[in-house]
């Protein structure tokens, strides 16, 4: 992962305050409801026949702020389970729906579980289907993504695929990027593979804590993102 040395830790934590400061505005009077929101998904744990961990409510605001910043109009994610990244996600493209509705494409390779309908954002669901089936789906159909988010490890023929149906704008969000977890995995396999170019993206590291403690979030995270050098500036789409 030498090719990604560019990043310096300054630049990470200059980029997730850009990115949080984009949205201090709307969290006096959204953040508790976004919150309660995410906590009532925990109900649906029930209904896994896989039962894992899920996103930090720090993770899921920076997802949501993520998206409300760079607007995406189709974004991929990889591990639904139960909804708490799909669902901040969605809530992030809500705030922009009068410009475009977002469609969000998300399978689980384990689980069955049907999340509830409290977004405008359309919600593409693919129970117990594996990223390779699911992505195959979409480049039959032509369908390009803007955002990838991925809280699974991707299998051996999916670079090939993305390849196919992103861009050079794409952008990608990559969950447990820590030690050796699936997010410092897939980057690992996405640099091998060419579908991540060297000296092209960007690496963000996770937020560090006197950042995320100076915007009141205070739990963990481990999300890490991937931008192509055209979009450092942070100009949103």
């Amino acid at each position: 992962m030498n090719s990604f040395n560019i990043n310096s830790d300054d630049l990470s934590e200059v980029f997730w305050k850009k990115i949080l400061e984009s949205t201090e505005s709307k969290k006096s009077f959204f953040f508790n409801d976004f919150i309660k929101k995410l906590e009532d998904l925990e109900n649906l744990r029930k209904q896994s026949d896989y039962n894992t961990g899920s996103i930090s409510h720090t993770s899921a605001w920076q997802l949501f702020s993520f998206v409300c910043f760079f607007k995406p109009k189709v974004i991929l994610e990889v591990g639904t389970f139960i909804g708490k990244s799909t669902i901040a996600m969605a809530l992030g493209a809500d705030t922009y729906f009068n410009d475009h509705q977002t469609q969000i494409y998300s399978c689980d390779k384990d689980n069955e579980i049907s999340l509830p309908n409290i977004s405008k954002t359309k919600i593409y669901q693919f129970h117990k289907t594996t990223s390779t089936k699911m992505l195959e789906e979409l480049e039959k159909k032509k369908i390009f993504l803007d955002l990838i988010h991925l809280d699974g490890r991707l299998l051996q023929n999916d670079h090939e695929i993305l390849k196919k149906i992103t861009n050079e704008n794409s952008v990608y969000l990559l969950d447990d990027f820590e030690g050796t977890e699936k997010g410092v995995w897939n980057l690992f396999n996405m640099q091998n593979s060419g579908l991540i170019r060297r000296n092209y993206h960007i690496l963000i590291n996770p937020i560090k804590d006197l950042t995320k403690n100076s915007f009141n979030l205070n739990s963990k995270s481990t999300t890490a993102c991937l931008i192509p050098i055209s979009k450092i500036l942070l100009t949103a789409q």
